[in-house]
């Protein structure tokens, strides 16, 4: 396998990942989430060490490194808008979690109000048998 072909390799299981990290987003799985996110950081030195190679093997080669980088480009790009679309996931989950902590609190500050209504005697539960 040439490194051009290893370097695209390598940017399709960085889609692969991230296309996982979007599901695990989705139904809430952080630790799922983080995974994935740690396998796309442990890929980064290896785009950038494969991607060196890739040049001087093209430039060896006497192929244009211009045409492989037009093509390289359109990958990242690919890759830049799925990052996008995970980041608009994760800020409607978040939205929504943020909706409903505060509804919850509505909820617990509404239960305080109605035990300040009514509160019960401790002494009343201990003769109840």
């Amino acid at each position: 396998m040439s490194f051009r072909q290893h370097l695209f390799a390598i940017y399709a299981d960085w889609k692969q990942w991230s296309v996982e990290e979007g599901n695990a987003i989705r139904q809430s799985d952080w630790p799922l989430m983080h995974s994935c996110q740690s396998a796309k950081r442990a890929l980064q030195p290896k785009i950038v060490e494969t991607t060196t190679a890739a040049k001087s093997e093209t430039l060896e080669s006497g192929e244009s490194w211009e045409a492989l980088e037009l093509d390289l480009r359109r990958e990242v790009a690919g890759l830049i808008e799925l990052e996008n679309k995970n980041g608009e996931i994760l800020h409607s989950v978040k939205k929504l979690a943020l909706a409903e902590e505060a509804e919850l609190e509505r909820s617990q500050r509404s239960l305080r109000q109605i035990r300040s209504y009514a509160p019960v005697s401790a002494t009343a539960w201990s003769t109840y048998t």
